[in-house]
């Protein structure tokens, strides 16, 4: 992660340098993404222990929206991110029972951050850009066991990354691609199952870190 980051910092303040006579004029810039989303150490902690099913649980959509001002070549804004997955399984066998489950799941997270970074045109119609921050991440999975409803949600602080290229069709309009990382564990998580709450400390960390791939628009005004 501090090698990345390094990395970025260096290509933007490289990028920068070069480009300092055509950095445009326009003060507020935002951002629309949806694509792929993946939690790669997948939902351990969250749903049952089927190595397969956590696999499939751990892929979903993912989304963002980004608002910042553009002071030059530095962009100081706001990050609103989400990722959703559903899945449902009837053949899983629970250890020490000779009976099945019947589970489904539906795993939504949402992240909100303050974020810095930079936008910085590399060529005539051609941006690249970066930006970090820290802020809250918020995770519920809401499904059944057998029928019965069973609801999972925590809440813990969380830090991001992403890097993005951005081609402009116009001043004001742009097509944005971008990779995103978000890092956080849950230390405590709420259960709530068959009406009943439950409070559980998850002594091995959950994580609920994601890395997305999206494409958008970008908006410049």
């Amino acid at each position: 992660m501090k090698r990345t980051i390094t990395i970025l910092l260096f290509c933007g303040i490289f990028g920068a340098v070069s480009a300092q006579s055509d950095l445009p004029d326009k003060a507020f810039l935002a951002f629309l993404h949806g694509g792929y989303g993946t939690i790669p150490a997948k939902t351990s902690g969250l749903t049952i222990t089927s190595e397969d099913y956590q696999k499939d649980l751990s892929s979903g959509g993912a989304w963002n929206l980004q608002a910042y001002f553009r002071s030059k070549m530095f962009i100081v804004g706001l990050l609103y991110a989400g990722y959703t997955s559903s899945g449902s399984t009837e053949s899983y066998v629970a250890p020490g029972l000779s009976g099945g489950l019947r589970t489904s799941d539906k795993l939504l997270t949402t992240y909100i951050a303050p974020q810095l970074g930079m936008n910085i045109p590399v060529a005539e119609k051609f941006d690249i850009g970066w930006n970090a921050g820290f802020g809250g991440l918020w995770l519920k999975n809401a499904g059944e066991i057998n029928g019965k409803p069973r609801t999972l949600q925590g809440s813990t602080f969380a830090v991001d990354l992403a890097a993005r290229g951005v081609y402009n069709i116009t001043k004001n309009l742009g097509i944005s691609a971008e990779i995103m990382y978000i890092l956080g564990n849950l230390t405590r998580t709420n259960l709530n199952y068959h009406d009943k709450d439950y409070k559980i400390n998850n002594l091995d960390q959950v994580s609920a870190s994601q890395l997305t791939f999206s494409l958008g628009l970008k908006c410049s005004f």
